[in-house]
């Protein structure tokens, strides 16, 4: 089997005798991870090998080759740390299995997963297996997709719509890492609204399939869909009716009645959003280009008109504003 990753580090059981091979994996995937107990299904017979050092940005990403194992990540394990992260494992040979809140993932090479490390979980594989695993703080991937802790141990493909767009950009990016001379913030965003896009379309989709929706719950879907990605340039009423199964006549009816359309909401959106990050004393250092691109604009002077036209004053002069009550404050 082959690596994804030629770059970083790499730590193998090969490199110690073989009474300290288990030991050395337990502790190795821990210093990689996240606290976990592993427990090899041949002990007699076990090797693995860990490749690392890949960083964008808060996202970290490696990748794992072992003998079948059972891990797992304990509520006393849990307790014992202050780490908060989101994995995502994505299957490359062989099966593995992710339990986690009473839903199970049969990961096949192709398809991938969420899981939490503030929740006990656990990871099956009966036969030798291959994963790249991309890890992240939980509160960045919650910026960009609502309460993803419902999500964890959904499995998604990766053979086919976006889960095919994630995982092969994610497998182009770490290829080409060694080519890459800075890595752009624009570049771990794709990613997230990516991800984000991934699991609001594919679980949709399939609740889609199982049960046909009122008008009322097909309408609070579409809003949270747009919660999720009005960050997303491409978000547009066509991409919305797509990701909904919905053709765009049926989709314009189904707010005939709502107060605002489409296209004001996720304009209202951006710029609320757009507002608070603003006022957030952090973000001072952001150019007006670089906020409205964050937000969702394709160009900052559409921005500004429509920032101004809903508040009343254009951002520049809103965000001196706040500057100058916040130095005043202080």
């Amino acid at each position: 089997m082959s690596f994804l990753i030629n770059d970083g580090y790499k730590k193998m059981t090969l490199d110690v005798a073989s009474y300290e091979r288990i030991d050395y994996w337990r502790e190795q995937i821990c210093h990689e991870f996240v606290q976990l107990d592993c427990e090899p299904l041949n002990k007699d017979r076990f090797h693995g090998e860990i490749r690392g050092g890949l960083n964008f940005g808060l996202l970290s990403v490696s990748e794992v080759q072992g003998e079948a194992q059972i891990v797992t990540r304990t509520k006393q394990q849990i307790a014992h740390s202050s780490e908060a992260y989101f994995l995502m494992s994505f299957q490359l040979f062989q099966q593995g299995v992710v339990k986690q809140n009473g839903r199970e993932a049969i990961l096949q090479p192709g398809s991938f997963t969420l899981y939490d490390s503030s929740e006990p979980y656990s990871l099956t594989f009966e036969k030798e297996f291959h994963q790249l695993i991309i890890q992240m703080p939980k509160h960045v991937l919650s910026r960009y997709l609502i309460h993803p802790e419902k999500y964890t141990a959904v499995p998604l493909s990766g053979k086919e719509g976006i889960g095919a767009v994630l995982s092969n950009f994610i497998f182009s990016v770490v290829k080409e890492y060694k080519e890459l001379d800075t890595i752009h913030p624009e570049l771990v965003e794709n990613f997230l609204n990516m991800i984000a896009m991934a699991y609001s379309c594919s679980v949709m989709h399939n609740k889609l399939k199982k049960k046909a929706l009122s008008k009322d719950a097909l309408v609070e879907r579409v809003l949270s869909y747009i919660e999720n990605n009005y960050a997303n340039h491409q978000l547009s009423n066509q991409h919305i009716a797509d990701a909904h199964g919905i053709s765009l006549r049926y989709l314009y009816k189904l707010f005939q009645k709502q107060e605002h359309t489409i296209h004001q909401i996720i304009q209202k959106r951006r710029l609320m959003m757009s507002r608070q990050l603003l006022q957030e004393d952090s973000k001072f250092d952001f150019s007006l280009d670089s906020l409205s691109y964050a937000v969702g604009f394709t160009s900052s002077s559409h921005f500004s008109r429509a920032f101004k036209d809903y508040f009343g004053e254009c951002p520049r002069d809103f965000r001196q504003k706040i500057f100058l009550e916040s130095t005043r404050d202080s």
